[in-house]
């Protein structure tokens, strides 16, 4: 690093900084992306662009004017004090503790009254003339009628600290914050109405990606899928996914549970810890992990829950909640219709429906039809569409055929991100290969400034844009097509690109994914490996 070894001569590791260099792998360029936004390089000697900021003597070089300037460009993350409370449990939670009293009395209660009504109906069918004698045989049973009550549920199950009996005392009320197209009684006035929202990607859907977006004209971006109970136990890695980037000027997290009180504490330290405009509540996510934990699209048939988890969001935040959730879980067996009126009752900012069950996953198209009937049921709320666009001419028919306040878009952003400039411009952009290269080209050194600069840094980078391109290689260009607009879920046979780049771009090889990244970043180390997550077509191993 360049900086005085804190242990001094104890240390038994070796400061020859000769030898080192000897040995480091080769450079993979000779412009540091972090030296040149912050005058020094914080990886120093690591750094697989030294030659930016090395002499001849090979001593650091650090720019001191724009370093003393102290630029800051990211936000957020854990800080270690949190980080260090939340370890040792030490960590209070004053907002979430009060709404957590107040849900235990109303379970009791319901739970109360439910027996009541146990005891009169067994009494009436002449079951006992003892009604204290049969008041101790009656026995606590769950109601899995939703249809009937749709706001119960059992406290054992929610809490894991909390008792079921009634609190001493009431928690104090809280003023209702007003609800509309603005809402302004939180920290940041916010207009959701007509505008396009970046679908939360797990994965692909990191901050140099949101930032390519931004460039392209999007108008709300959100991190990727947190965890509640991973941010309550202070991983690192699940805090990193709440870092937004300067451009980001409407901001969101979105979070991911299914007990209460996960739920409410992880709101309430993101609330206080974090710069954020809007937190969303996952009601949609169908990956098997989180359905059986009875989270994602879990909680549409637990719609009790459901209200619970936003309302205790609402309660224990400043801003904005909004929730994003599927058609239903089942084909063929919507229950929007039971979850958009109570959310446009409850003030929730803004609603997402993805017209899908989750039993449909990604397959068959989007049915905007039934999207439009539930808009047709939110008076207050906004609410936005999402499904298979990938053009102006899709937002355009979706936004006709629905009448939805603004959409949200995932995977024809990831397929071609310039779709946000499609929209606003209303042109399909016969976007050369080039253009598409210098756009990767940008990702990778906001890569590089996000995941750092070393090796370590590299590969990520270099992983992320491999993960990103199973996704980028799907698009056809414009003036290849007979028929255009390309449309969603159509996979195109092999084409000849108009160059050589072209057609590179169009592989669905994932050997030829590296070769791009090594366009980009030189050639990859020898410990490389990459194996897509996201699975859309055939691979191949690559070992590079």
């Amino acid at each position: 690093m360049g900086e005085v070894c804190p242990f001094g001569d104890s240390c038994k590791l070796s400061h020859n900084v000769d030898e080192y260099l000897a040995i480091k792998p080769k450079d993979a360029g000779d412009k540091c992306v972090l030296f040149d936004l912050y005058g020094k390089c914080s990886f120093g000697y690591r750094c697989r662009f030294l030659s930016a900021h090395i002499d001849k003597d090979n001593k650091l070089v650090v720019n001191e004017e724009l370093y003393n300037q102290n630029p800051v460009y990211t936000t957020n993350g854990i800080k270690s004090e949190t980080q260090k409370a939340l370890h040792h449990g030490k960590l209070e939670f004053p907002r979430s503790d009060a709404y957590l009293e107040t849900i235990a009395k109303e379970i009791a209660d319901e739970q109360k009254q439910k027996d009541m009504n146990t005891l009169k109906r067994r009494i009436a069918n002449g079951e006992t003339d003892d009604a204290d004698a049969l008041s101790k045989k009656v026995k606590t049973q769950e109601d899995h009628d939703d249809s009937d009550n749709d706001t119960f549920f059992d406290a054992p199950t929610e809490f894991t600290d909390v008792s079921s009996a009634p609190a001493e005392s009431e928690a104090p009320e809280k003023e209702e914050k007003p609800i509309g197209p603005i809402d302004t009684g939180y920290k940041k006035l916010i207009d959701f109405r007509n505008k396009t929202y970046l679908a939360p990607l797990t994965t692909v859907g990191n901050l140099p990606f949101r930032r390519i977006c931004k460039e392209y004209g999007v108008d709300i971006t959100c991190g990727e899928m947190a965890m509640a109970t991973n941010l309550l136990k202070g991983q690192q890695s699940e805090w990193a996914l709440t870092k937004r980037h300067k451009s980001e000027d409407i901001f969101g997290i979105q979070i991911c549970g299914s007990k209460v009180e996960h739920v409410a504490k992880a709101a309430e330290i993101l609330n206080k810890e974090v710069d954020v405009d809007f937190i969303d509540l996952n009601m949609g996510c169908p990956i098997d992990l989180v359905f059986k934990q009875g989270a994602g699209s879990a909680l549409l048939d637990n719609r009790g829950r459901m209200f619970k988890l936003l309302r205790g969001m609402q309660e224990v935040t400043d801003i904005p909640i909004t929730a994003k959730y599927r058609l239903g879980v089942r084909d063929n067996a919507p229950t929007c219709d039971r979850v958009v009126p109570k959310l446009d009752e409850m003030g929730i900012a803004l609603s997402t429906i993805h017209g899908r069950s989750r039993s449909q996953r990604y397959t068959k198209k989007a049915d905007w039809a039934y999207v439009g009937k539930m808009k047709n049921l939110s008076h207050r709320m906004p609410l936005y569409g999402n499904g298979d666009i990938m053009n102006f001419e899709d937002y355009n028919q979706d936004i006709a055929v629905s009448g939805v306040d603004g959409v949200m878009i995932g995977r024809g952003a990831l397929i071609k991100p310039w779709v946000f400039d499609e929209i606003k411009n209303q042109r399909h952009w016969d976007i050369s290969a080039n253009e598409r290269f210098d756009m990767l080209k940008r990702f990778t050194d906001y890569g590089l400034e996000h995941w750092g600069t070393d090796t370590h840094g590299l590969n990520t980078t270099r992983r992320f844009l491999c993960e990103w391109q199973s996704f980028l290689y799907r698009y056809i260009p414009v003036g290849l097509l007979e028929q255009p607009p390309q449309v969603m879920n159509e996979r195109p046979p092999p084409f000849q690109g108009r160059n050589d780049l072209e057609t590179l771009m169009a592989s669905p090889l994932a050997s030829d994914w590296v070769k791009i990244s090594e366009l980009l970043l030189g050639p990859a180390s020898d410990d490389f490996k990459f194996i897509p997550k996201h699975k859309a077509n055939s691979y191949e191993n690559v070992e590079g």
